[in-house]
C-alpha cells in the first residue's frame, strides 16, 4: 500500500439545523422565559447575556430571529439562532476534542426548546465544510483518482482539477478546489435526519463521513 498523504484541516464550518413542524408564535410572544432559559442552558460553553441580539424589525414573521453568540476573547465562533420556524447552531474550527462538550451544551439547549418553547422538529441537518491543505503533493493528485477515464473524455486536454459531486437520497458530499488557501480542497458534507436523531448519532455519522473521506482520498492527519 503506498504511504498516507499528510494533510491539514485549515478550517473548518459546521452548521446544524432543526426544522420545526409548526411555528413557536406563541412561545415567542413575548419570549423572556425561553430567552432565559436557552441562555442558561449555552452558558457553560461560554453564552452570556452581551452575546444575546434580537433581530425583530424585519418584514417577514420567518425573519424574526434571537441570536445567541459566544463573545469569548480568544476562542473560535459558535453562534445558536433561534426563530419562528427553526434553530440553527454554526461553529467554526470545531475539532474533536471538543465534541462532547459541544453536544452537551447545545443538546441541553435544544432539549430547552423543545420544552419550554413547545417546538417540534420535522428534520435535522447537518452541513460540514473542511478546507484541507495538501502536503508534499499537489490537490490534482489527491482527486485524480475520482473520475473515470471516460470522464476525462469529456473536454479535450488535460484535466486541472479532478472534483466530484456526490448524491445520495439524504446525503451530499462535495469535493472541489480551495479558493481560500493555496494547494488544499475543499470538503463538504451534508445529511438530513430523522426527527427523533440525537446530536450524539449525528456527530458519529459526521466522524465516520470524515475518516472515509481521507481514506478514500489517501490523507492521513487531525480531524
Amino acid at each position: 500500500m503506498p504511504d498516507k498523504i499528510q494533510a491539514e484541516i485549515l478550517f473548518s464550518h459546521l452548521e446544524y439545523t432543526s426544522i420545526f413542524k409548526r411555528p413557536i408564535l406563541e412561545t415567542m410572544s413575548p419570549p423572556a422565559k425561553l430567552i432565559a432559559a436557552v441562555l442558561g442552558a449555552l452558558e457553560p460553553a461560554g453564552y452570556k447575556l452581551d452575546g444575546v441580539e434580537a433581530n425583530l424589525q424585519v418584514r417577514k414573521l420567518d425573519e424574526i430571529s434571537y441570536v445567541f453568540r459566544r463573545t469569548t476573547p480568544g476562542v473560535p465562533p459558535r453562534s445558536l439562532t433561534l426563530g419562528l420556524g427553526k434553530v440553527v447552531v454554526t461553529a467554526d474550527n470545531l475539532n474533536w476534542t471538543e465534541a462532547d462538550q459541544f453536544i452537551s451544551v447545545h443538546g441541553a439547549a435544544l432539549d430547552v426548546i423543545r420544552e419550554v418553547g413547545g417546538a417540534e422538529t420535522q428534520s435535522q441537518q447537518l452541513d460540514v465544510a473542511n478546507h484541507v491543505q495538501i502536503k508534499e503533493r499537489s490537490r490534482k493528485d489527491v482527486t485524480a483518482p475520482l473520475v473515470t477515464p471516460s470522464a476525462l473524455r469529456l473536454l479535450d486536454g488535460e484535466a486541472d482539477f479532478s472534483g466530484v459531486i456526490l448524491l445520495r437520497e439524504k446525503a451530499m458530499v462535495v469535493i472541489d478546489a480551495s479558493i481560500v488557501f493555496a494547494n488544499a480542497l475543499f470538503v463538504r458534507v451534508v445529511r438530513t435526519y430523522p426527527p427523533e436523531a440525537p446530536l450524539a448519532e449525528l456527530a458519529e455519522t459526521l466522524r465516520k463521513d470524515e475518516e472515509r473521506i481521507f481514506d478514500v482520498l489517501g490523507l492521513e492527519g487531525i480531524l
